[in-house]
């Protein structure tokens, strides 16, 4: 493969270091807003925000109304080349409304605490910032570079997968804006993961009276959680937890519903069809005959696995790192996030693109002060050697 030398990455630092004031002072104005996926005043806020800023820089904005939840956001920028290259990112945390004012955004050392800062606020703008610093470096061999926002992703986007995907489809390669793992790494693979309930539904009686006329729903549940659990690598890489339970009524009633929520995660999907053919066997084998065993469920985010074209597209942010003058490695990770559905859609994504931080959606969420500016300009090169290698991309798609 022709090497190719790359100006505009180096170009953008000058802008980069210059604007990191502001952009901190835009993560304040983000982070210390209640943005909840259901606070939809509070997603409105900051995407009514990103509005005013792509508009003032220039850029083609367009956003898609909802009820429920906030509205959903996208930049379009236009060029000269053949490329169209996608960036992914969310506006809503897992926060409830009065975190903001509780834990603003506040400096601990190299780190910037603060509800939402990591994930994925910082991500926000370290799109951004690579877009605007690529736009002023004069970068325009692409067809189109797209950064799209959507409203509801800490619940598994169910709206916004439906606003976003038709991008997905015409994108050459998406670039997921979540936070970097702890250690500086990006991430090649996710976890597919499944929400399943596990229901039993037994007989009532009177605990002291007559008990043997009751068949226990709680105690079959107990049973049920122990097979559960047995479901562990029944396939490589497969995870079962139970997560929550409930049941029963009074403490002198045998109970005659009890319930399991379950967590379930693949790493491909032979094991996420393994995984779920091995929960629905469970419900045809009750311990008491007595009860009945419902399940229902499925997996709300397919696997995202490593493909020939995503390890194609991590080796250039490896190159495009050590360029900058640092070091990465791309990795799995059991989470999920918008890329699990991008990949379904057989259109190469990275994620972890934005900066370096951890412990998301605790009171110590954090990124690391130091990395937003190497992670933007990261960004930044990398979108440009996807451009430029926009053929060599197509080919391990194919």
């Amino acid at each position: 493969m022709e090497q190719v030398t790359f100006f505009h990455t180096m170009n953008t630092l000058p802008f980069l270091q210059a604007a990191l004031p502001e952009l901190l002072a835009d993560l304040a104005t983000l982070v210390n807003v209640d943005c909840g996926t259901y606070t939809k005043v509070g997603v409105d806020f900051c995407g009514d925000w990103f509005n005013a800023r792509g508009q003032a820089w220039e850029w083609d904005m367009e956003y898609f109304p909802q009820r429920k939840f906030g509205n959903a956001h996208l930049a379009r920028l236009h060029g000269k080349g053949d490329a169209r290259i996608l960036l992914l990112g969310h506006l809503d945390t897992v926060y409830p409304e009065g975190v903001a004012a509780q834990r603003p955004l506040h400096q601990a050392g190299n780190k910037l605490v603060g509800p939402g800062v990591g994930d994925m606020k910082c991500g926000v703008l370290v799109g951004m910032y690579a877009l605007r610093a690529l736009q002023l470096a004069g970068f325009d061999q692409f067809k189109e570079l797209q950064l799209f926002l959507s409203s509801d992703e800490e619940i598994g986007s169910p709206s916004g997968k439906k606003f976003y995907l038709p991008y997905v489809d015409r994108a050459d390669a998406v670039l997921v804006l979540e936070g970097a793992r702890a250690n500086g790494n990006i991430v090649s693979a996710r976890k597919g993961t499944g929400k399943y309930v596990l229901r039993v539904h037994g007989h009532a009686a009177h605990a002291g009276v007559e008990p043997e006329k009751g068949a226990n729903a709680i105690l079959e549940l107990a049973h049920q959680i122990i097979a559960l659990h047995k479901l562990n690598g029944v396939a490589p890489g497969v995870t079962v937890n139970a997560g929550i339970i409930g049941g029963g009524t009074r403490e002198n009633v045998v109970p005659d519903e009890a319930y399991v929520n379950c967590d379930v995660r693949a790493v491909d999907m032979e094991g996420a069809r393994i995984a779920h053919d091995a929960l629905m066997e469970l419900a045809a084998q009750p311990q008491n005959p007595r009860t009945r065993i419902e399940i229902t469920g499925e997996f709300e985010y397919p696997p995202m696995a490593k493909t020939p074209a995503i390890g194609f597209m991590a080796d250039l942010a490896r190159t495009t790192a050590r360029e900058l003058g640092f070091e990465i490695q791309d990795e799995s990770t059991g989470g999920a996030s918008d890329a699990n559905n991008v990949a379904q859609h057989g259109v190469p994504v990275l994620d972890g693109l934005g900066a370096i931080g951890g412990l998301d959606h605790s009171p110590d969420e954090y990124i690391e002060r130091d990395s937003i500016i190497p992670r933007t300009a990261l960004l930044a090169g990398l979108i440009e050697k996807l451009c430029a290698q926009r053929a060599d991309l197509a080919a391990l798609r194919s």
